[in-house]
């Protein structure tokens, strides 16, 4: 006596593993954002530093934090670039 077979679920079709591009560009851009507010509200140290300031904190703040994103979206961009050419490589 046979028993009765289970029939085989669909198989869904093999998707490529690309990169998220709009992602990986938030993320960097967020997460150089916060290391460059960060490196802005750092105690810079040195006696020198109250007295030769041409600006005020805020500014240096606002600089890094645009500083940082720029290059954290840069730098996510080019990892987002690279994992798409090895997805493509490997299928």
């Amino acid at each position: 006596m046979t028993q009765p077979t289970q029939p085989t679920p669909p198989r869904r079709p093999e998707r490529s593993r690309i990169p998220n591009f709009k992602r990986f560009l938030v993320t960097g851009a967020l997460v150089g954002l916060v290391i460059g507010v960060w490196l802005g509200l750092r105690d810079p140290g040195g006696p020198s530093y109250t007295t030769t300031k041409p600006f005020d904190t805020g500014a240096a703040v606002l600089f890094l934090g645009a500083l940082g994103a720029f290059f954290g979206a840069g730098l996510a961009g080019i990892v987002a670039i690279l994992l798409e050419r090895a997805g493509r490589k490997g299928s």
